[in-house]
């Protein structure tokens, strides 16, 4: 077409891609804090270089030598097919097997290109013989993330609350076999670019189509949601928020990070003011999502205005703040023991799972901590484990060697980025400080 190698469907698919990606790219200006958007944005421009590279290449008029322009033709495509991968991955949140992880499939392909298809390639210049010994690999691990995509979205799809969502789960699949196809129609066929072309890139439209809609479908009832709590005035204090704790367990970070969700923060912002990564703040969310059985933040909106409704333990008091003085000794000696035992280093600790182990209700021992101890749960049980933290490391310099992440797991946090952030407020200064400082005073 033009004068050039590349076919008509090739053209009409780069046509189709040039919109999106100029569409893509104005509305990430607008919201650039979206890691999603992003991941969308990059793997449309893979695919829009996908189709210009192998739709021009290999040209004889173009002043680079065929061999050169092949294995470029080639590191787009099986860039394209393995950022495919990812994108599935991380759309769908998809656990693989240990050795699916992806990680190893991308490191895995990388090292296969360069062993099993340029460095043939380079020695023999023969494309045909570089091709066919190179493509048995990434058939064998197409064919076994196809298994494990399979096998996770179908438990997705049978959980589905409806329609909108068995599609989005459709789609993950069909394009992860997109990707299985396009090296056994290479294997097959060789350089036949319209086949090539329109199996690999009809992965990447289905995908595309369930992620606009995802996105239409996310804000509509996003917007939707506010407008309402917009309309009855519903102040954050007002959300049942520890009901949705208490009921799916969530962890004192995974509490914090939902709070902010329900503030209306979006993932940038979560990570900025709760000095977490937004990768690390992204997989919280995951766990989130999981626990309480949604989709994304609209449900979760959702989850909590149901949760409004839900009564408050009945009590004998006319008024059901008030708590009895026998009850807050009673709550108040247990505290008292549990500090003593450690209880606080337990990892994962929830209000509810106290209140559970003291015999008393999440509400009485919320409010007692409150006005006895002048902090929440979760400042209670932080300030508890970071002054164990400073005992052990001035009685102990061996501690003092540990690093972040495991001397934060010794004392009953997640991970180095919750404890350093619960040690800066206790003590008003980083961990690492800290112990420097402790090390020099010796």
């Amino acid at each position: 077409m033009f004068g050039t190698e590349m076919h008509i469907t090739t053209f009409i698919y780069l046509i189709c891609q040039f919109f999106i990606l100029s569409f893509q790219s104005i509305y990430f200006l607008f919201k650039p804090d979206s890691n999603s958007r992003l991941r969308f944005l990059f793997l449309t421009l893979l695919f829009f270089l996908y189709n210009t590279i192998s739709g021009l290449a290999p040209d004889q008029d173009v002043p680079i030598k065929i061999l050169y322009q092949n294995i470029t033709a080639w590191t787009v495509g099986v860039s394209a097919a393995t950022y495919l991968l990812y994108f599935i991955y991380r759309e769908h949140n998809i656990k693989p097997i240990r050795f699916l992880n992806i990680k190893n499939i991308i490191y895995s392909i990388i090292l296969a290109f360069i062993v099993l298809f340029v460095l043939p390639y380079i020695t023999t210049e023969n494309l045909s013989l570089s091709r066919n010994i190179f493509l048995v690999l990434p058939i064998f691990l197409s064919i076994a993330c196809l298994i494990n995509v399979v096998f996770f979205l179908v438990k997705d799809y049978i959980s589905a609350k409806n329609l909108h969502y068995k599609f989005r789960i459709l789609t993950g699949g069909l394009g992860v076999l997109s990707i299985v196809v396009l090296p056994i129609v290479i294997l097959l066929l060789g350089d036949n670019q319209p086949v090539e072309h329109s199996s690999f890139s009809a992965g990447y439209f289905i995908i595309s189509i369930a992620y606009v809609k995802h996105q239409i479908y996310n804000s509509k009832i996003e917007q939707k949601l506010f407008k309402k709590l917009q309309k009855e005035s519903l102040e954050r204090n007002s959300f049942k928020a520890d009901d949705i704790v208490n009921l799916y367990g969530l962890s004192s970070v995974e509490r914090e990070i939902m709070l902010l969700i329900i503030k209306g923060y979006n993932y940038f912002e979560i990570s900025e003011d709760i000095y977490l990564s937004e990768n690390s703040v992204l997989k919280h969310v995951s766990s989130i999502f999981r626990k309480a059985k949604i989709k994304n933040r609209a449900e979760l909106m959702s989850l909590i205005m149901e949760k409004k409704e839900v009564k408050s333990v009945p009590t004998n008091n006319s008024n059901p703040t008030e708590i009895s003085k026998d009850i807050t000794n009673r709550i108040l000696d247990a505290l008292v023991k549990f500090e003593k035992t450690n209880g606080y280093l337990k990892k994962d600790l929830s209000l509810k799972e106290l209140a559970h182990k003291i015999q008393t209700n999440t509400k009485y021992l919320s409010k007692t901590i409150n006005d006895h101890k002048n902090l929440n749960f979760n400042g209670y049980v932080n300030q508890l484990r970071i002054n164990y933290t400073i005992e052990i490391l001035k009685m102990n310099p061996k501690f003092r060697k540990y690093s972040m992440e495991h001397l934060a797991k010794e004392v009953g946090f997640n991970n180095a980025e919750s404890f350093s952030r619960a040690f800066s407020n206790v003590i008003g200064k980083k961990p690492s400080i800290f112990i420097k400082k402790l090390s020099d005073e010796e």
